[in-house]
């Protein structure tokens, strides 16, 4: 990257820019004692350099989530605090959010470099396990690059690369974190490899490192911890909980019940995010026993996921600043007694609405499904009805967790500063444009949309953005095993 212009966007930092900057030269730093050569020369300086490159995975936590849960169907952003563009799937490169994600990703996985082959080289009390994290921090970075991007550069001034390439150096890193004595660090990145491996459409070895994972951790969680009091706060909380009657987030009302997954846990405590989750293990093994015709063993690996969801903690808390009105009384659903369709060709269920005036609200804030076992057995009478099922337990899972934009088959662009920076990309780069599947692209428009009669206690939502994805399986955008 020009140096004029990287000083100009960052004026001091110790470490990288994102994506293909180059690192800032330490000769510039003028506080003497914060050379590189001075911070080289402390006592263990690996065991800092772990505690930042972890508030580091928190910031990208905080670009990476709120982002893309307001460009899926899960959120409707309903004020202008947040993202402007994405809710109608507006994608460009001048997306100052999309541009600080894409940094963000680029400055862990640079940081997570450092850490391996400069600081592991002179401090002789790096431990195994510290060497382990990087690799899995590293493996992250490109897992989200690969997943969220069609191209990005990985290297300074480089050429960008496509996201396949991206998922495989993600599973190179994350077998490099494997075996780790830190137990959870171990099954997490067995968890990784599944699911850079899905996303890839690489069945046999999703599966195989899905049903690993699952005999590492059974119950595995890997969260992404924040500080309420020193920061970063978890931006997600922020936009869902802390800002109360502000309504910044509207969730889709059939996922009312989910709403918020994080909320205030007083002065001193964030709710953390989740990374990565067992259940993930249990929907690529399901996904691939439906791409084998196998609809039974696929009923009985989802009826395992259900008990797995049902044993997880939920929480109680006090909503009621929390308004469905987007200041306009009766435009959303807001007590119990409504009813929601998922389209207007599906059937109205209960029970999917929350009341929050009254009693504290009771709400899954690890995973939560509004699927039981009779669903299940209900939906196995064809691949495609299965398909829809596995869509929306993954959408009610991962929800608030920045996973559903990715399954929708979205992609987001490389973001203006870096292509005018890198002689390698020029604006008419495939990676400049934003990928979106015809079939979300004709309705981008009505991601959030619904009719709610108020004196009925209906409320339809307009496009059942499960059934459309399984409906186009075959689609290369979606769907990997298929």
């Amino acid at each position: 990257m020009n140096s004029k212009l990287y000083k100009y966007l960052v004026p001091v930092m110790l470490v990288t820019s994102f994506s293909g900057c180059e690192l800032v030269d330490p000769t510039e730093v003028t506080n003497p004692n914060l050379t590189e050569e001075a911070i080289l020369a402390t006592s263990n300086p690996m065991s800092p350099w772990i505690r930042g490159i972890r508030r580091q995975l928190a910031l990208v936590s905080n670009e990476h989530v709120v982002l893309t849960e307001i460009g899926s169907d899960n959120y409707e952003n309903a004020q202008t605090f947040y993202n402007q563009n994405l809710d109608g799937l507006t994608i460009r490169p001048v997306d100052s959010d999309i541009n600080d994600f894409q940094y963000s990703l680029g400055r862990l996985r640079e940081m997570a470099d450092y850490g391996l082959n400069t600081i592991n080289e002179v401090d002789e009390s790096t431990t195994p396990e510290q060497i382990a994290e990087l690799h899995f921090l590293k493996a992250y970075s490109f897992l989200l690059s690969g997943e969220y991007f069609s191209f990005l550069p990985v290297d300074p001034g480089g050429e960008p690369v496509e996201w396949p390439a991206l998922l495989d150096s993600a599973i190179e890193n994350f077998t490099l974190a494997e075996g780790s004595s830190d137990a959870l660090i171990d099954a997490a990145a067995t968890l990784g490899k599944a699911r850079a491996n899905y996303k890839l459409g690489n069945q046999a070895e999703a599966v195989q490192a899905a049903e690993a994972a699952i005999v590492k951790d059974p119950d595995l969680i890997y969260y992404v911890e924040f500080d309420q009091t020193q920061t970063p706060v978890n931006t997600a909380q922020t936009a869902m909980y802390d800002r109360g009657n502000f309504d910044d987030l509207q969730v889709l009302p059939r996922l009312d019940f989910l709403d918020p997954k994080y909320y205030n846990r007083g002065p001193s405590e964030a709710s953390p995010v989740a990374l990565f989750k067992i259940e993930e293990a249990h929907l690529i093994i399901s996904e691939a026993q439906v791409a084998d015709s196998d609809l039974v063993g696929a009923g009985n690996t989802l009826k395992a996921l259900v008990e797995l969801v049902e044993s997880r903690e939920t929480s109680s808390f006090d909503n009621d600043q929390q308004d469905r009105t987007e200041r306009e009384p009766g435009s959303r659903p807001d007590s119990t007694d409504i009813a929601v369709a998922a389209s207007p060709e599906d059937p109205l269920v209960e029970g999917l609405v929350l009341y929050r005036k009254g009693e504290n609200i009771n709400v899954p804030t690890i995973s939560g499904t509004s699927v039981d076992k009779e669903r299940i057995d209900a939906s196995l009478g064809s691949i495609e009805e299965a398909l829809e099922l596995i869509y929306l337990m993954r959408q009610e899972i991962f929800i608030g967790e920045g996973r559903r934009l990715s399954d929708m088959g979205v992609r987001l662009v490389i973001s203006e500063v870096e292509y005018l920076a890198n002689e390698n990309i020029d604006e008419d780069h495939p990676g400049t444009k934003p990928v979106i599947p015809p079939f979300i692209d004709a309705i981008k428009d009505e991601l959030d949309a619904f009719d709610y009669d108020q004196n009925a206690k209906t409320c339809i939502i307009t496009h059942n953005i499960n059934k459309i994805l399984s409906q186009n399986s075959s689609s290369d955008l979606v769907l990997p095993f298929h």
